[in-house]
């Protein structure tokens, strides 16, 4: 007997408990439908709902005490009380996955924006590298035509010096030989060397000055070179891209932490179980949930007012005839 009556207060207490959760959302629902009065709305969607469960309550104790024309009323007015809770739950439970949908889809767009402005980002870097390469590039090039116009120049000297230096050991040749060759009876061979050096004397110093000439020359281009380098480097070296570089590479790293931020964010919000389903299945995420909801609705108010009923005659409340 004590059991009876502690799975009695259980039934009625689950009931009354499933019938206050439809109520909930149906009343919410209906409110969210006539959002411009919502206060005086929900008071009516209120009494409505505790209507229909005494109504219930009532067709079961006094079934064979009323008329056949209060029977029908009621009966319909509780059938249709039902059907108004259940577009309410439905209202309620498609307002909170649309609410869900545009969250998730408004962290998305955000993630595709920012994943799009890290990439011009990328781009922008890439270019920025080419354009210090092609600057780096440049300055070789000028350098190597500093240095060709440099060794050209050397080269030149350097025929002019081996032809003054050819010259010299002509002009030595030419004593070699008079010294080399033999003295006649009468002849001067000492007078004929120095009258010889005395000819070559002009000429060996003006030799002795080009060739020095030609040192300082290729000395002085050295320098002009050296010059001409340094200067390059200098005008090519003052726009350093590096800063410019790491700002953007910031962003990205901003960026990054503002996408996983957004991702976080979708996995609490996270629908996958009806994603899964959907693609399971090859059909639209929006129609799964639709008859998801659909599903919950066919059960929801009418196992509360059954359950209600179904409390009554557990306890035996039913008049007898």
């Amino acid at each position: 007997m004590r059991n009876d009556k502690f799975f009695g207060f259980l039934l009625w207490l689950t009931a009354i408990f499933i019938a206050g959760c439809a109520a909930f959302f149906s009343v919410r629902g209906i409110g969210l439908l006539f959002a411009g009065s919502m206060i005086p709305v929900l008071i009516m969607a209120s009494s409505l709902e505790v209507g229909k469960l005494m109504t219930a309550s009532f067709l079961y104790r006094a079934w064979h005490k009323v008329s056949l024309w209060l029977k029908f009323y009621l009966t319909l007015a509780t059938v249709t009380l039902i059907g108004i809770t259940s577009m309410g739950i439905y209202g309620f439970l498609s307002d909170a996955f649309s609410k869900t949908t545009a969250r998730i889809s408004f962290y998305e767009t955000n993630i595709e924006q920012l994943e799009k402005q890290n990439a011009l980002n990328r781009e922008q870097i890439s270019k920025i590298e080419n354009s210090a390469n092609i600057v780096d590039n440049k300055a070789d090039e000028a350098i190597d035509k500093f240095q060709d116009i440099y060794d050209n120049y050397v080269a030149d000297q350097r025929t002019r010096q081996d032809a003054l230096n050819s010259r010299l050991k002509q002009l030595d040749a030419a004593v070699s030989e008079l010294e080399a060759s033999s003295g006649g009876l009468f002849s001067n061979k000492k007078a004929k060397l120095e009258q010889l050096k005395e000819e070559q004397k002009e000429e060996r110093l003006l030799i002795k000055e080009q060739l020095v000439e030609v040192d300082l020359n290729i000395a002085a281009e050295y320098k002009k070179f050296l010059a001409n380098v340094e200067k390059y480097r200098e005008t090519t070296t003052k726009v350093d891209t590096r800063p410019d570089i790491d700002t953007i590479y910031s962003k990205i790293k901003d960026n990054d932490a503002k996408i996983l931020k957004f991702k976080e964010d979708i996995q609490h919000t996270d629908i996958g179980s009806f994603k899964f389903i959907a693609n399971s299945f090859n059909v639209e995420l929006n129609d799964v949930v639709k008859w998801f909801i659909i599903i919950i609705v066919v059960v929801f108010d009418p196992l509360a007012v059954t359950l209600i009923i179904a409390y009554h005659v557990y306890t035996g409340k039913k008049q007898p005839m």
